[in-house]
């Protein structure tokens, strides 16, 4: 068996795999993602908690985003406002370059002294904002935990991850206003937190899956704030804090076309595991006391109706003129005709974009099968462009490559030719879809038909 035969085995195993585990419900699968781990080798985790913003500023930052919800809006989505804002967990996080032994434990101290040796061991002045994803209905922390230390010790940068509310109990829009407040944390931190102010301009979104979304959605809010004003500002702990754009993105497989709309449903069905409709809306899946959500709705994160809203899925937002530049890379997964649509939107914005295309490669495989070639490949790539991204030492010219199975050679790609279908018709179609899918509610095991 050659190499490229042996990493498709590889994909097809893990598909097979998880098609056929048996399924969990949605709080117990909650449960065991939020679950105590402890924290060993180079790997080096300071907790902290965002605290609630003040009543004004929170309503005043949950109704600016509702106001662009409404605003956004095509009048047949059902959206729930987003929750008032609370109290969220934190951690910060950075890589010890002298620790060798995989099980030494975290040195002893408080979370301030573990700071401050974060900060040490940093090379360099970025923070990666880091933004798990999991469907949002799966804690972040600490099952992030070894990407975002393998990102620290590539780009020498130190990292900050939160925890957003979770669905069904709550929808998108509210996990959307986390994103703010947290984003706004590492600007304007209240007296006593443990890091100083933080410039933008030192701020590298990063995330996977449903974590690239909220960051997209989070560079909607700031691009829909400098187009209102001219001196666009937003009141965090008393001050007056100017809205810029962060220094750039790195996302590995964000979210897109969640209609389910265009070809690469169809066409990688058979190799990602991600494919068939997601197991929550399927007539057998278990029942809890989370799902199906009351009212029932058509899917964890919100009312079907909604799932083109350029607030839900950033793929049907086609402007994004003033954004910073990204990097983002797929693999040949259902969801890929949906990403290379956004990143063509992106590029035709005028935004600087790097492209990776992986053959063959289901949904987030660097997470899930972290040892194929493919995923250290995609790593090294992912943590330079975290320190990289936003910088003279960055690109600022777009590049697209498709990298092959085997040898992982990389194929320069033309932007106008990642997709063959123009943006009116792609829009009509997930429109068309997303008219189908609003009929469908997840009532519980044995309501019926699943989405697909």
């Amino acid at each position: 068996m050659d190499v490229a035969e042996a990493q498709k085995k590889a994909v097809l195993t893990y598909r097979k795999s998880w098609k056929t585990a048996p399924w969990l419900p949605i709080s117990k699968m909650q449960a065991y993602s939020a679950r105590p781990k402890s924290v060993k080798g180079p790997l080096l985790v300071s907790n902290v908690t965002i605290p609630r913003p003040s009543p004004k500023e929170g309503e005043n930052l949950r109704s600016k985003l509702w106001d662009l919800y409404q605003a956004k809006s095509e009048g047949v989505e059902k959206l729930d406002p987003p929750a008032p804002c609370t109290d969220y967990k934190a951690e910060w996080l950075g890589f010890r370059n002298d620790v060798k032994d995989p099980n030494a434990p975290q040195p002893n101290g408080t979370d301030q002294e573990i700071f401050s040796d974060i900060e040490q061991h940093a090379t360099n002045d970025v923070t990666l904002f880091y933004i798990s994803g999991g469907a949002w209905f799966r804690a972040g922390s600490p099952g992030c935990r070894p990407l975002i230390q393998e990102l620290c010790h590539r780009s020498g940068s130190r990292a900050f991850t939160f925890q957003y509310r979770l669905v069904p109990q709550y929808t998108l829009p509210t996990l959307v206003l986390d994103t703010l407040v947290a984003y706004f944390y590492l600007i304007a931190p209240p007296p006593g937190s443990l890091h100083k102010p933080i410039d933008p301009k030192k701020i590298v979104l990063v995330g996977e899956s449903g974590g690239g979304v909220l960051h997209l959605h989070l560079l909607q809010f700031l691009q829909s704030m400098l187009r209102r004003w001219e001196r666009a500002v937003i009141t965090v702990n008393g001050r007056d804090i100017p809205i810029e754009m962060p220094r750039g993105c790195a996302f590995v497989c964000p979210g897109a076309d969640f209609a389910l709309a265009l070809p690469s449903v169809e066409k990688f069905k058979l190799v990602d595991w991600l494919s068939e409709g997601a197991p929550w809306v399927q007539p057998g899946f278990p029942a809890d006391k989370v799902w199906p959500a009351n009212p029932p709705r058509g899917d964890l994160h919100c009312d079907n109706s909604a799932i083109c809203h350029p607030l839900i899925d950033p793929s049907t937002w086609t402007d994004w003129k003033g954004m910073p530049p990204m990097w983002i890379a797929c693999g040949e997964e259902t969801l890929s005709d949906g990403v290379k649509f956004l990143v063509r939107n992106l590029k035709a914005s005028g935004v600087s974009v790097t492209f990776l295309q992986y053959e063959y490669m289901p949904h987030v495989w660097n997470v899930i099968m972290p040892a194929l070639p493919q995923s250290r490949h995609c790593m090294k790539l992912w943590g330079e462009a975290c320190l990289t991204i936003g910088t003279e030492a960055h690109e600022r010219t777009s590049t697209a490559h498709l990298v092959k199975l085997g040898q992982l050679e990389m194929i320069p790609r033309g932007f106008d030719s990642l997709l063959d279908i123009p943006t009116d018709e792609v829009l009509k179609r997930m429109r068309a879809a997303r008219d189908r899918l609003a009929k469908f509610i997840w009532e519980g095991p044995g309501g019926g038909d699943s989405k697909l």
